[in-house]
């Protein structure tokens, strides 16, 4: 799949559950945990690079990072979006390289009605901002970074 702005890429992606923030475990884990209440929680970090060409775009515009979590496998017979966050783009980074982190909750009464097994989680840049007109658009053009992530035990 080609993207939409082919010099943004993914450097670092990892999440933790907040079992294992709470527990002070050193390493990112591998898939979702659900919470005693079926609710998932946790928080993901990524680092993105930026390319010569777009760093000269986000000198001159606002820019938004947005991650959007939806449902993948499950009983449902389309996607449903479950979680949206989104942040700015700073202006002047000072390198090619931006960190950041998003907190993720998803409540469990969602997860288990729906029997969700897994998550799609996307990232997209973009300048508009959910108060903009063809605003859901942006963010599907400007994705840069899809992945699957199962949850344990909801199998």
């Amino acid at each position: 799949m080609m993207w939409k702005y082919p010099d943004v890429n993914i450097a670092y992606f990892g999440f933790k559950n907040k079992t294992s923030e709470d527990n002070q475990f050193p390493n990112p884990d591998t898939q979702i945990y659900l919470e005693k209440d079926g609710s998932i929680d946790f928080n993901l970090k990524c680092s993105i690079n930026f390319g010569k060409v777009f760093q000269k775009l986000i000198e001159k515009d606002n820019w938004y990072l947005y991650l959007t979590v939806l449902s993948d496998e499950s009983d449902l017979d389309e996607q449903i979006y479950l979680d949206q966050i989104y942040g700015p783009v700073p202006h002047e980074i000072g390198s090619v390289t931006f960190g950041v982190g998003f907190p993720v909750h998803i409540d469990g009464k969602l997860v288990k009605r729906n029997n969700i097994r897994s998550l799609d989680v996307e990232l997209a840049i973009t300048t508009k901002t959910d108060k903009d007109q063809d605003f859901n658009n942006a963010v599907k053009d400007g994705c840069f970074f899809k992945t699957v992530i199962p949850i344990w035990g909801n199998n």
